[in-house]
């Protein structure tokens, strides 16, 4: 964070020193930056990044190698769109739309619950997590210099709504004969027994607000388009809750009870990374 801090900083220096000594037409005499009344619209450059990655490291840890998918889908959990209009030549407002979704399954092999212990045995546990994330603001941009190098910084507000189901299904079976059932608790990522374990997690919905400040740059390798990156620090203040599902051994049976999950409120300064990286096309 502090490295990315201070090549921003460097940026807007060099965009001031240098800013008199660029031509801003190409070679067809385009104007390289955007102007006043004009519109662009940006997607995350992260998925880009990610397929060249793999096409040239051959790395198969990066995300979907000898793939491109610009759509959130099934574990793809971030992508962002941008639209921006030029109120005058150093001045824009910004809006934002980020939508991810996630679905995963965990699966996790424990000890099969029998008369005579057996090591050897094992049974399945499942955890099923599907969330959603969405986050819709607007910045107002004001930018610095007049070569192809341009800094920027402004404010904005965003509102943020975030949901997560998670679903338990475990192998051994809590009955007269088994009252404290092995079973997977994939939170301390350890097999235990026990006569309690959880069975879902709905509705746990995280409603948020937040006002930042934002500095940033953009570099035009083309007429009207640009790559960028950007940091910002803000004030957030977001609302959870929701209702967990158990099942409990009482000693003469098994009960199964959900109960509301305690409203938490949140109140902080954090930094904010969505939209670290992306591209722009201007028109």
């Amino acid at each position: 964070m502090k490295h990315v801090t201070i090549f921003i900083c460097a940026i807007f220096l060099a965009t001031g020193l240098f800013a008199q000594e660029v031509d801003m037409k190409s070679k067809r005499g385009e104007n390289i930056l955007p102007k006043a009344g004009e519109f662009a619209l940006g997607i995350d450059a992260t998925p880009v990044l990610r397929y060249f990655g793999n096409l040239f490291n051959g790395t198969v840890g990066n995300t979907g190698a000898g793939t491109f998918n610009f759509i959130p889908t099934i574990n793809n959990t971030a992508f962002t769109i941008y639209g921006k209009y030029y109120l005058d030549d150093q001045v824009a407002i910004r809006g934002s739309v980020r939508l991810g979704h996630t679905n995963l399954y965990d699966r996790e092999f424990v000890t099969k619950n029998m008369t005579i212990p057996n090591p050897e045995a094992k049974v399945t546990d499942v955890m099923h997590t599907n969330a959603t994330n969405v986050v819709i603001g607007g910045d107002y941009l004001m930018y610095r210099g007049k070569g192809r190098v341009q800094g920027y910084y402004g404010g904005g507000a965003f509102f943020n709504y975030n949901s997560r189901n998670v679903n338990y299904k475990y192998g051994n079976e809590m009955t007269a004969e088994f009252t404290t059932p092995s079973f997977y608790d994939f939170t301390a990522d350890a097999e235990v027994a026990g006569s309690q374990r959880i069975l879902s997690i709905h509705n746990n919905d995280d409603l948020g607000f937040s006002l930042r400040g934002v500095v940033g740059v953009e570099y035009f390798f083309a007429p009207k388009i640009s790559i960028g990156g950007e940091m910002g620090l803000g004030f957030n203040i977001s609302k959870e809750g929701g209702f967990v599902t158990t099942e409990t051994w009482t000693g003469t049976g098994r009960e199964v009870k959900t109960e509301e999950i305690a409203v938490d409120s949140f109140v902080g300064v954090d930094t904010f990374t969505s939209g670290s990286l992306f591209i722009m096309f201007h028109f």
